[in-house]
């Protein structure tokens, strides 16, 4: 399962850049652009996941690497995912399994660490951010991420990789959240370390992380209002009949999200 709190927080979805920063934006991709030494960033949001195998059936998109999901499983229409795999020219499937449904249809498998066998941080769904050690070595050739992305991102020659450290990793997004809602320019890897978890907003000159948000009922919205939206959802399932006495599901329940 990935970290998907901490995946939102450095901009890892089409729409988004490093700290909740919005790609639609000018303002908000010039800092990023000005940060990273760019004259710019493109405009153009990427394909979501869903629109991504979409691609990949009509042949639009020709090759995908998929890191750390089970897209057979985890996308709501299977059947179009084994289409999409299917015609794509090339799949990279990165994962700690070789038993993931979708590695069947992979052209390279590139083994990955599980979490006793690298060292990060992680953010869980109360903005908690947790460093996590490393406690045993990864089996066979398999290494973290990171080190997979840094090797492949060195090959192609790309600049800005040279990170020594996941923690000079860290450090990169702590200041790229300075002045954002998720501010962490207060938190270390050492706090982690040896003071335990800790919630953003972490400003710097703070001592701890912020445990409840908008005590000053102010939102993050344009005019600082909360913005409600109800829905009418009606249940559009067939009647149950004594031939037909069940409803099914797509299977997804919480503990089995990614497989």
């Amino acid at each position: 399962q990935p970290n998907a709190m901490g995946g939102r927080e450095v901009g890892g979805m089409a729409n988004l850049l490093a700290a909740h920063r919005n790609l639609a934006s000018a303002d908000d991709r010039q800092e990023v652009a000005d940060y990273w030494g760019v004259d710019k960033i493109s405009d153009k949001p990427g394909l979501t996941a869903t629109e991504m195998f979409k691609a990949l059936e009509s042949g639009e998109m020709k090759a995908v690497w998929i890191v750390c999901t089970n897209p057979l499983v985890s996308l709501p229409d299977a059947r179009q995912a084994e289409r999409a795999l299917k015609n794509a020219k090339f799949v990279v499937v990165q994962d700690i399994s070789s038993k993931s449904d979708t590695a069947d249809y992979a052209d390279l498998v590139l083994p990955a660490a599980g979490w006793t066998e690298k060292e990060g941080t992680m953010t869980n769904s109360d903005r908690r951010i947790s460093y996590l050690p490393q406690i045993n070595e990864a089996p066979g050739e398999a290494i973290p991420d990171t080190d997979i992305l840094l090797k492949f991102a060195k090959a192609m020659g790309w600049e800005g990789f040279d990170y020594d450290s996941t923690e000079a990793v860290f450090n990169e997004h702590r200041e790229l959240t300075r002045g954002t809602n998720i501010d962490i320019t207060g938190l270390s890897y050492d706090y982690l370390k040896t003071k335990g978890t800790a919630q953003w907003p972490f400003v710097e000159g703070a001592t701890e992380g912020t445990k409840r948000l908008f005590e000053d009922k102010v939102c993050w919205t344009p005019n600082q209002r909360a913005q409600i939206h109800t829905s009418l959802a009606a249940n559009q399932s067939e009647k149950l009949t004594p031939d037909h006495p069940l409803v099914l599901t797509t299977g997804r329940i919480r503990d089995q999200w990614h497989t």
